[in-house]
């Protein structure tokens, strides 16, 4: 189907999809590895606020 569409294009038709596919290919990439490098960042965030939470002794509201 997509051939049959490229192959009555002309060039400069066929030459956007093919840039705008590698271009839409490249983002998809780019958002992957952005999320990936976030949710990583904020597990250790987390877990380093979770072990800070539990070694600071409470605060003292008996004053």
């Amino acid at each position: 189907m997509v051939l049959a569409l490229l192959s009555s294009l002309p060039a400069t038709a066929t030459a956007f999809f093919v840039i705008f596919g590698i271009f839409v290919v490249a983002m998809l990439a780019l958002v992957v590895i952005v999320l990936t490098w976030a949710i990583r960042r904020d597990k250790a965030g987390r877990a380093a606020w979770i072990r800070r939470q539990q070694n600071e002794p409470p605060p003292d509201n008996e004053r």
